[in-house]
């Protein structure tokens, strides 16, 4: 059995959102969809402008310009969409409405994982476990597409604890999952 007293802070819970959203299916078309939006409105625009006044030099002009435009939101997007995560996020912190809880005991025992915060008590089957991602900075353990618990690399003492818990956790979800490493 394995018990932690998690303490998450703003950080973990983007450093969890931007893993999400730069690996799952459904993150990555999202970021690519917000990518290729600014371009395809600029590429319509030129189009507009061809149709209705065909000077070539304006034309011109104006492709080069949306193309700059095109090929500075390409670069920047990513930036951009990690920072509106950072926004929301205070904006919620501000309202007083944590999407996350900031202190837990998380304990896994032979038959379960059970989450004990101030406001909440959830248990989860292992069964239910999708996905196990380890990164640099925490073991993400997903229960579903979109929710996983937070285990911050803090939590742990030393290296050998670490593998010493993925090596239960592994155990105890009944089909081989991906351990990924990013």
């Amino acid at each position: 059995m394995f018990e932690f007293k998690i303490t998450l802070d703003d950080g973990d819970y983007l450093l969890f959102n931007q893993y999400h959203l730069l690996n799952s299916p459904v993150g990555k078309k999202n970021l690519m969809t917000f990518k290729m939006i600014i371009p395809f409105i600029c590429f319509m625009f030129v189009a507009v402008i061809f149709i209705v006044n065909p000077d070539f030099q304006l034309l011109l002009i104006e492709a080069i310009l949306m193309t700059i435009l095109s090929i500075l939101w390409i670069c920047y997007s990513k930036k951009i969409i990690l920072k509106s995560m950072e926004k929301n996020l205070k904006k919620l912190k501000k309202e007083g409405r944590l999407p996350y809880s900031n202190e837990a005991i998380i304990k896994f025992d032979d038959e379960s994982i059970h989450e004990i915060s101030p406001n909440t008590e959830n248990k989860t089957k292992y069964s239910l476990v999708e996905k196990i991602v380890v990164t640099e900075k925490a073991i993400y353990i997903y229960f579903s597409s979109l929710q996983a618990y937070i285990l911050p690399v803090t939590a742990f003492s030393e290296d050998v604890k670490k593998q010493q818990f993925l090596e239960f956790i592994n155990s105890k979800t009944d089909r081989l999952r991906d351990t990924n490493r990013a």
